[in-house]
């Protein structure tokens, strides 16, 4: 099951007339419309604009499959616990 969070906000009298009434889904209804609005959004190009920038992103791409596999969690926990010195 999904953790659920109540969450107070204050919503416009011209906006709370267009939704359903509480106890006819208006929770469902609210989820729905922010789910909608998350799926819309366009991912961050992250396409340098400067010259440093994008002389720093070369450098990133030529280094990425040195960095490749990433490690999962339980790896990266396992790596820090052996340069910490607890082998356990």
């Amino acid at each position: 099951m999904t953790k659920l969070t109540t969450v107070s906000v204050k919503i416009p009298a011209r906006i709370l007339e267009k939704i359903p009434a509480p106890g006819n889904g208006r929770s469902r209804f609210i989820v729905n419309a922010i789910e909608e609005k998350i799926a819309r959004r366009k991912p961050a190009s992250g396409k340098p604009k400067t010259a440093r920038g994008r002389r720093l992103a070369v450098l990133l791409d030529q280094g990425r499959t040195e960095r490749m596999p990433l490690l999962s969690n339980e790896q990266i926990e396992q790596d820090l616990a052996e340069r910490r010195g607890r082998r356990f």
